[in-house]
């Protein structure tokens, strides 16, 4: 069994505890207890991931005396809205939830963010512990106390700061997950690498082949610790992302805009953002400061990971109009995530519409010559 990595996030009101390693699952009993969790357990997952996981936690859980509720959400973006937040608490209220009890996500990011919008109003607030099993909702909705739903306007534009009780993260979930599914985890990692820290950056550069195919746990676990331990740093300094906390944003600016009009589904979520990355780098030195050479560098790294969709239907229109309607908008005016160095990040507003148009062109132009 290999060494766990436990990570201790602070917040505002108290902190809690990260686990990073392989067979966590099996001591999930002494985890909860380990939070003084002692009403009903809500446990909120989809099909696929209760059938892989969900009846051996039950089992751990009702063995030691909890009572344990179920309650299953179709996959997909599309139904991160609020009225499956709606169906969840009816039916964990229907069920006997209690004030007391515990609510547990057991998936990916969409049950991440919807089960933790849920547990965030359900009694005003019912503790909350996060089982991530894709390595994007381990590094990306897991850590930090974001939840929320989708609006019919834009992702994630209904939801809440919510903090976790307990995050649990087993590495022998992602052993299951599809090719394209490691790539939008490894975005966000990459993602923390190019804004806080260069030499994480190199190391993930290093270790692509190990991380995209998952046969290394130790790997897996040192870059899933240190990504969790650099955006905790940035949530620790500015939690309701009132300032250093939107430097997060990194390639999501273009990303969102890109997974909005492309369709969710047809692109993965870190697959767009990488795009993003691309464009905010790309952007970082056309009206930035960034070095040609740095750019050089950083252009060469993303053009590494291997994306298995068409860029052919990017349409420079449509998202610089989806870029208005993002959360980053402020003062009617956009806020990008530029690049000073590899590793240092900070906000730029007022981005000119024509020059969102051409780092889609540039994105396309790159990938178009890399085939």
């Amino acid at each position: 069994m290999l060494e766990t990595a436990i990570l201790k996030i602070n917040h505002q009101v108290g902190s809690y505890k990260i686990h990073v390693g392989q067979g966590l699952l099996h001591s999930i009993t002494e985890m909860l207890s380990s939070i003084t969790a002692s009403g009903p357990v809500g446990i909120v997952s989809n099909a696929t991931v209760n059938d892989l996981y969900g009846s051996a936690i039950r089992q751990n859980l009702n063995q030691a005396g909890f009572v344990t509720r179920t309650i299953l959400i179709p996959e997909g973006e599309e139904f991160k809205t609020l009225a499956s937040a709606e169906q969840v608490i009816s039916a964990l209220i229907a069920q006997g939830m209690e004030r007391s009890g515990t609510i547990v996500t057991l998936g990916g990011g969409v049950v991440t963010d919807l089960g933790g919008f849920v547990a965030s109003i359900l009694y005003r607030g019912v503790k909350l512990v996060h089982i991530p099993t894709t390595l994007l909702s381990m590094v990306d909705a897991a850590v930090g106390g974001k939840t929320g739903v989708n609006h019919s306007r834009g992702k994630n534009l209904i939801g809440s700061f919510y903090q976790p009780d307990l995050v649990i993260m087993d590495v022998n979930t992602l052993e299951t997950l599809q090719g394209r599914d490691r790539i939008s985890g490894y975005a966000e990692m990459f993602k923390m690498g190019a804004i806080r820290d260069k030499s994480y950056l190199d190391f993930l550069v290093e270790n692509m082949d190990e991380l995209l195919q998952t046969h290394s746990p130790q790997v897996l676990i040192k870059a899933i610790a240190r990504s969790c331990e650099l955006k905790a740093e940035v949530v620790e300094a500015d939690e309701k992302e009132a300032d250093l906390r939107r430097i997060l944003n990194f390639g999501h600016t273009l990303g969102h805009a890109i997974e909005s009009t492309l369709g969710y589904g047809v692109v993965r979520h870190g697959e767009a953002v990488i795009l993003g990355m691309y464009a905010a780098g790309w952007l970082s030195n056309q009206v930035g400061d960034l070095a040609k050479e740095d750019w050089e560098q950083f252009s060469g790294m993303l053009l590494r990971i291997p994306l298995k969709f068409s860029l052919q239907a990017l349409n420079p229109d449509a998202i610089e109009q989806a870029t208005r309607l993002d959360k980053k908008v402020a003062n009617s005016q956009l806020n990008f995530v530029l690049l000073h160095h590899l590793g240092e990040a900070y906000i730029q507003t007022g981005v000119p519409t024509l020059m969102i148009k051409l780092a889609v062109d540039a994105i396309k132009g790159a990938w178009e010559n890399k085939q």
